[in-house]
């Protein structure tokens, strides 16, 4: 499926990405990894969320471009090791949790093609004591919500910028209400990318 890849560590090369498992649709229980990769995507267009409904990204999947293997599958996302070239992105600053604020942030993310854009969002309450969904925000990007409607299926490990660091990952679409959703700290995927 399609998801977004939240985070490269460049000293270890271990990744992050989601920022919830993987689960079996039929069972709804989480799936054991004996073994996956991660490929290179393009959207080709996407399923507007509506309320009452998840939209999604549809994507062409490129099975010859891998970028590494998945090695867990855990409520905090998927992890595993970045085989290809690192991107050549500038490094950003990891919050703590204690800097995430109520206030004006923005995602980044690809409505089209490979394109990572920013848009923003305004975070509405945070919750440091919750397991994943840590971060309550609405999207207030008109672009975004014209394209999307909201939040979509594999929008989900799209990063959270707030006062340049990374302070967490976009996890849940609150399906009543498409233009909100919740994010997970950033520290908490680290933490579980580490174990």
């Amino acid at each position: 499926g399609i998801g977004t890849l939240t985070y490269i560590d460049p000293k270890s090369n271990i990744y992050g990405a989601l920022g919830h498992e993987i689960i079996e649709s039929n069972s709804n229980s989480i799936i054991e990894v004996k073994s996956g990769s991660i490929f290179r995507n393009s959207i080709t267009s996407i399923d507007k969320s509506k309320v009452g409904y998840a939209g999604s990204k549809n994507a062409k999947f490129y099975y010859n471009t891998k970028y590494g293997k998945i090695l867990k599958n855990t409520n905090a996302g998927i992890y595993g090791v970045y085989d290809a070239k690192l991107p050549d992105k500038e490094l950003v600053e990891v919050a703590q949790k204690n800097e995430v604020k109520v206030g004006k942030a923005y995602i980044q993310t690809v409505i089209d093609g490979d394109v990572i854009e920013n848009f923003s969002i305004n975070i509405t309450r945070v919750d440091e004591t919750a397991k994943i969904k840590n971060i309550s925000f609405t999207i207030d990007d008109n672009l975004l919500l014209s394209k999307t409607g909201g939040v979509v299926q594999g929008m989900s490990g799209s990063p959270i910028i707030q006062n340049g660091k990374i302070i967490g990952a976009v996890t849940h679409v609150i399906v009543d209400n498409p233009t909100t959703g919740y994010g997970i700290f950033i520290t908490t995927m680290l933490e579980e990318g580490e174990k």
